[in-house]
């Protein structure tokens, strides 16, 4: 029986919540590199996972919509992004080009007769191939790749979508986050566990509500609050995630809004008005409050062994974990609203600035780039179309800007050439943008003629044979990539399986090819392949415990901490070991040449051990099974005296701790 006022549905007497809405196929147990299973992709709220820094202000492309746009995401290639309209849009990430679109309302309008609007939607998700997204009454899995809805928490009528009816929630306040095989959130009276492949109830806490919110979660931990009305209390809970328990609360100072906190080498670290607390994660107890002269205005995040967080809607500050003494200020001005993105000690920084247009007073987006440690600035990007901006995120070297209606995809080698979903062409070098809807009445426009495209070039391909050993030479099986990089455009890439010596494979006819083997047991390799190499071998080093493992293909920027993409797909492969290999720990060693001061040399070690160790934290790899440390150059394999000597002293160690 279906009651439609109540949205409640009961089927041989039991009341239903939550029901599985149709069969899904088998999810990957992995968490993908491109994932952002919590807000701001990850535990430390960077508003990056991969770690590679946006090197300028070129446009790659924009996107218009035909409301005010934010909240994106990236996986897998694609970008997911909704506006105020409840549109969810999919983009492709490399030219902006529009996949799918799924309008919400008519999906939550199956939930009631009325078809009241859905609610405030919260940040997407995405693990494997489904993307969370949830309003203030109901959580929705969508197929990533085609848009469909898989299930939903609220009721549906079977004949919409194939789907069986649930029963109604009471409120989600909370932005929802994913962890191992679960979805968590926060309701007004309830905190809640739902498995992922069909929004099927693993537990509730009822002593959390009342407004339970934006939770986080650290390694087999959720960090909650709890604002309760009632007693005019607000606490934090850690609970235990698989069974919901409570270990411990702790009541601090009730908010005027609740941020989530953030956790790091032990420690919760959460904004309440204007003062940061610091709680033992193991307690609960409070070590240390601080006040910073105005209302915090943003969750606190993580980057460089700083904490970092908004204050009075101005300025962004970066303090010291221990004790909260302030490292560094920057003020916007009034009003500004800022919001960032930190990789390394990059920051990137949105915010409003006013600007008169024919007499009015419009506010458009600037994004800064500063190196936070000496404010200095490395680049400056401007929306050519008015709209104050949200949360902005990274992805690959491309930073992605909501402001208004328009989503700019920021930081490109190549120049746009045209306005991606929109109604103009947009041209680098300051030059006014063609189509100025956003500051003249809407009228109907005549669609622009495509700008003419060179077609993609196929590269032609040769045969080369590969052979994979063991260190004692021994042949073995692999699985084997090959890739070819452009500018940093990946331009072809195939997987094949190499099972015997001098197995002849096809690789790109040119220079600069990658090759990487992977197999069971052992650390990936990649090695690079030029045009007059007919035979090349493959080496990989045994996982074993106490060994210490060179990793020749992990690759950072001249004199900087900062990640290339060269090295991500080999970084992802050892995640996939260490996924696979639960009980496993290692320790990330940094090491440089003797070139420099002996500082430098320590602290760029430090920096580059702990971008390999969060890179892999922030892509599903718990904090207790990793470590950090740098050597400087104090720990050499080889002379310093000639180059070829030196650039085997930079280089990137895993310690194996335990298998």
């Amino acid at each position: 029986m279906l009651k439609r006022s109540g949205i409640k549905v009961c089927i041989r007497g039991l009341t239903l919540i939550g029901l599985l809405c149709f069969a899904l196929a088998q999810m990957p147990a992995d968490l993908r590199a491109a994932d952002w299973p919590i807000y701001k992709g990850n535990i430390y709220f960077t508003g990056n996972n991969d770690e590679i820094v946006v090197n300028n202000n070129n446009l790659k492309w924009l996107f218009e919509s035909p409301a005010t746009v934010f909240n994106p995401v990236v996986s897998d290639g694609k970008v997911y992004f909704l506006d105020i309209k409840k549109n969810i849009y999919c983009l492709d990430e490399e030219e902006g080009k529009l996949l799918w679109k799924l309008d919400l309302l008519q999906v939550s309008a199956q939930f009631n007769a009325t078809r009241r609007p859905a609610g405030k939607i919260k940040y997407p998700l995405v693990k494997g191939d489904t993307l969370y997204v949830s309003d203030s009454y109901a959580i929705y899995a969508i197929d990533k790749n085609s848009g469909k809805v898989r299930w939903a928490r609220t009721g549906m009528p079977e004949e919409h979508y194939g789907k069986t009816s649930g029963a109604m929630v009471d409120g989600i306040y909370s932005d929802p986050f994913v962890s191992d095989d679960a979805i968590l959130y926060g309701t007004r009276n309830v905190f809640m566990s739902r498995e992922l492949r069909n929004g099927r109830t693993v537990w509730n806490n009822s002593a959390i509500g009342s407004y339970s919110g934006f939770p986080t979660f650290y390694d087999r931990y959720v960090l909650t609050q709890s604002m309760d009305f009632s007693k005019d209390r607000y606490s934090v809970f850690c609970l235990y995630a698989d069974s919901g328990k409570i270990k411990w609360e702790t009541v601090i100072e009730k908010p005027p809004v609740i941020y989530p906190p953030v956790v790091y080498k032990g420690n919760v670290y959460i904004a309440s008005g204007a003062k940061l607390f610091c709680l033992s994660l193991e307690s609960g107890q409070v070590l240390w409050s601080k006040e910073y002269g105005d209302l915090i205005t943003s969750n606190p995040g993580f980057t460089e062994r700083e904490i970092i967080f908004s204050v009075g809607n101005r300025r962004i500050v970066s303090v010291d974990p221990v004790g909260g003494g302030v490292r560094n200020d920057i003020d916007f001005g009034e009003r500004t609203g800022p919001y960032f993105v930190t990789i390394r000690d990059q920051i990137y920084i949105a915010h409003s600035v006013q600007r008169n247009v024919g007499g009015r007073d419009l506010s458009f987006t600037s994004l800064k780039a500063l190196r936070f440690s000496n404010n200095e600035k490395l680049w400056e990007f401007i929306s050519p179309f008015p709209g104050a901006p949200s949360q902005p995120v990274a992805s690959r070297g491309i930073m992605l800007l909501p402001a208004g209606n328009y989503l700019y995809a920021v930081g490109t080698e190549y120049y746009p050439r045209t306005v991606k979903g929109g109604s103009g062409y947009y041209k680098p070098g300051g030059e006014k943008p063609v189509a100025d809807t956003a500051l003249r009445p809407e009228k109907k426009e005549e669609p622009l003629e495509p700008v003419k495209r060179e077609p993609e070039k196929t590269l032609p391909l040769r045969n080369m044979k590969l052979s994979v050993s063991d260190e004692g030479d021994k042949p073995i099986g692999a699985r084997v990539s090959v890739k070819k990089w452009e500018k940093d455009r990946l331009v072809y890439s195939k997987e094949v399986t190499v099972s015997k010596p001098g197995e002849i494979i096809e690789v790109p006819d040119t220079d600069g090819v990658e090759v990487m083997a992977n197999s069971d047991g052992f650390i990936p390799k990649k090695i690079v392949v030029n045009r007059d190499d007919d035979e090349r071998s493959i080496r990989l080093e045994r996982i074993e415990q106490g060994k210490t493992i060179v990793m020749d293909s992990i690759y950072f920027e001249i004199d900087r901490a900062y990640l290339k993409k060269e090295s991500l797909d080999v970084l992802d492969r050892v995640v996939g070991i260490l996924k696979k290999n639960p009980s496993m720990k290692i320790e990330v060693r940094g090491h440089t040449d003797s070139t420099g001061e002996k500082a430098h040399n320590q602290r760029l070690s430090e920096r580059r051990a702990d971008a390999v160790s969060e890179y892999m934290i922030k892509n599903g790899i718990s904090p207790e099974r990793l470590s950090a440390v740098g050597f400087g150059a104090d720990k050499p394999i080889a002379s310093n005296a000639n180059e070829e000597g030196r650039k085997k002293n930079r280089r990137t160690e895993f310690f194996i701790i335990r298998k």
